[in-house]
């Protein structure tokens, strides 16, 4: 049997088991009646025909959920204003989740399926305060008849155990929880702002709260609370507030005032920690920034390379439509072959130079320690790039500050790449004046074989300004857009110089420059003279005007007798090549794609077979591994545009001989057939 004074507790679920649920455990708690309510909307028709000491409120409903039920009551329902709202709900146990039930009104959250001790429990404390609530309110009536001094001295007594409650309330919610007086200066912190911060309640009240505030947010969050002051409006912020490891983490800060005749008289305040998602917002902003710049310097390189690529591709189709027209002289047809073949040599340098970036970023660039002759190179250079000098009237001179060995070990490709790139970045911005390349020997003590080679490569021409040169050296970057539209170029050449220049124990940097004035650059390698080379201060060196022409007539007969199939889909290069080899005594036969490769291979006898990858149907590496598995075990040379080492590897692992890149070197490709030819190794690899 229920007393007059039974206290009513409002249960809201669509589910009628989840109402007899919470009904059969609430009903042991002593003189309380439960009142049940089967929506949201049945709920708030009942709420002012009562009055109830806590509201159980399902979070999932139809038509109106538990937020949108707390938030009507909370801003519509006077009188049940601030009445306790606990969330009731299986679907959600996230933070984020929870917060919002907070935001809704919410006080606490009970998750099924729930232990009935705990409810109760949960549930008794807003009993308790409700029925102290009710008590203080019988205890006012009385009190006015009793002396004015007993009267506040037994309210001031409710007020201090109130206070208790509510303060270990406070304790028990995983979240920093304050109040301030009016003013804003702090007079109360829960247990969880002093087990973060470390400070005591004694440090923090006052003003002293402002020491573990970030000083980058303190302004912003004081400027904020004032104008929410000036207003009586709650307000939201977030901050970084120190632990007790000093570690600043971001918090979000919520308060809102407590209002008497139309005046705040107080704030309650919480802080809850969101630094993790916080992180995980910057570092997704950061990563979507990296990716615009990135796109950005991906589409700024792709259209470099495209002007790069179409220059000499234009040059090359341009001047063989020219040869075409039967009116062409002797001298004009030259003139196109020679155009032809330089432009030719420009885009090879192109896409080799992409490709040389691509194995220094990923480490698997490799270098070679062979002879080289420092002066062929240098003419060799000399004579490629007068043309562009003579052509924009300036001087061109190669010095030598000291003797240096005429041959030495190192890389000549390399070398030679390095020397281009940062010769030819002088010529193209200089416009006027000179360009001069200086070359030094600094012998090492240790062992005079030893040295350094340096050049200094020194120009007239427009300088960098000082604020770009950080980027001078950064790969796919010019120091600024004006100097791509003007110049041209791929952006690579000396990002690239330099790490090759490393690879080789030395380095490629920047001097000195002026803007408008010039630039000089420094190339420095380690290198090892050759015992018995000449020592020379100069250029001069043996005529070789005759060196192209002897080079034919001495592969004229190196392949007689050799019966080459070449397996091609290019007609071009089926005539390119046939001519090479035919030239030097080979008999060369043809199959247009891979499946007549191998029928023309097993059928015939042949000494070598040359073998294209790309093709289309049956490709190089499937018309090899046909062949092996048939046993035929001649020499298969592959031939490819593909010049990386994994290339090599896969063409070798079908049972290739060797790998050969296109463009064809004439005088590499007759060595090598007749190598395999004379001295086989071939290894039949069966797949």
């Amino acid at each position: 049997m229920k007393s007059k004074d039974a206290v009513n507790i409002l249960i809201v679920d669509d589910r009628e088991d989840g109402l007899i649920a919470l009904e059969a455990v609430l009903s042991q708690l002593l003189d309380v009646n439960v009142v049940r309510a089967s929506s949201g909307v049945k709920a708030l028709d009942i709420l002012p025909t009562m009055d109830f000491a806590v509201i159980l409120l399902d979070v999932q409903m139809p038509i109106l959920d538990g937020f949108q039920v707390a938030k009507i009551i909370r801003s519509k329902h006077e009188k049940d204003k601030y009445t306790p709202i606990i969330f009731v709900t299986a679907i959600n146990k996230d933070d984020q989740y929870i917060y919002k039930g907070y935001e809704a009104g919410a006080v606490d959250y009970v998750f099924k399926p729930f232990e009935p001790q705990i409810l109760r429990s949960k549930v008794s404390v807003f009993l308790d305060l409700y029925r102290k609530s009710r008590q203080i309110a019988k205890q006012a009536e009385l009190i006015r008849e009793n002396e004015k001094h007993e009267r506040y001295l037994r309210l001031a007594e409710i007020e201090l155990d109130n206070l208790k409650r509510y303060r270990n309330l406070a304790d028990a919610i995983p979240h920093i929880v304050w109040k301030a007086r009016a003013d804003g200066t702090m007079e109360y912190f829960n247990k969880v702002w002093s087990d973060y911060t470390g400070l005591t309640q004694e440090q923090s009240v006052g003003t002293g709260w402002q020491e573990s505030l970030h000083k980058e947010d303190l302004n912003k969050f004081l400027k904020i609370w004032i104008q929410a002051m000036g207003q009586n409006h709650s307000f939201e912020v977030e901050v970084r507030i120190r632990s007790r490891e000093n570690k600043f983490n971001w918090h979000w800060v919520r308060a809102v005032p407590e209002i008497s005749d139309n005046n705040s008289i107080s704030w309650l305040g919480t802080c809850t920690n969101i630094h993790d998602r916080k992180i995980s917002i910057e570092e997704l902003a950061n990563a979507q920034k990296v990716a615009v710049e990135a796109n950005l310097a991906k589409t700024h390189f792709l259209a470099n390379m495209s002007h790069e690529i179409r220059t000499p591709m234009g040059a090359i189709l341009g001047f063989t439509e020219l040869m075409q027209h039967p009116n062409q002289s002797s001298e004009q047809r030259d003139h196109c072959i020679a155009t032809i073949h330089r432009n030719g040599k420009q885009l090879l340098s192109i896409i080799d130079e992409i490709l040389d970036i691509s194995k220094v970023e990923t480490g698997h660039l490799d270098v070679e320690h062979i002879e080289l002759n420092i002066i062929s190179m240098f003419n060799e250079i000399k004579s490629l790039l007068t043309i562009q000098t003579e052509r924009k009237g300036l001087e061109f001179k190669f010095v030598f500050g000291t003797k240096i060995p005429e041959s030495f070990c190192s890389d000549p490709t390399r070398l030679r790449q390095i020397i281009m790139n940062v010769v030819g970045n002088a010529i193209k911005f200089t416009e006027k004046g000179s360009v001069t390349v200086a070359a030094d020997w600094l012998p090492l003590d240790s062992d005079p074989q030893k040295g350094l080679f340096k050049i200094r490569v020194t120009d007239t021409g427009v300088g960098i300004d000082k604020d770009h040169i950080d980027r001078l050296f950064q790969p796919f970057a010019q120091v600024d857009s004006s100097t791509t539209r003007r110049f041209g170029g791929t952006g690579l050449g000396l990002a690239l110089s330099r790490k090759l220049a490393q690879a080789l124990g030395g380095d490629v940097t920047l001097n000195e420059t002026n803007a408008g004035k010039g630039s000089s650059f420094e190339i420095v390698v380690a290198v090892k003279a050759l015992k018995g080379s000449r020592w020379v201060n100069d250029l001069s060196q043996p005529d070789q005007s005759d060196k192209i022409r002897k080079s034919f007539q001495n592969e004229k007969e190196i392949l007689r007798g050799i019966n080459v199939l070449l397996v091609d889909d290019a007609p071009d290069n089926q005539t390119v090549i046939g001519l090479f080899l035919g030239l030097a005594g080979a008999h060369v036969e043809f199959a247009d794609n891979g499946e007549e490769g191998v029928e023309k291979a097993l059928a015939g006898d042949f000494n070598v077979v040359l073998m294209d990858i790309q093709m289309p149907h049956v490709d190089g590496y499937e018309a090899t591994r046909r062949l092996r598995r048939q046993g035929y075990d001649k020499p298969i040379i592959a031939l490819t545009a593909h010049a990386l080492k994994e290339e090599r590897d896969r063409c070798l692992s079908v049972g290739c001989t060797d790998h050969f890149t296109k463009p064809i070197d004439r005088t590499k490709l007759i060595s090598l057939v007749n190598q395999v030819v004379h001295n086989p190794t071939v290894t039949v690899v069966a797949h």
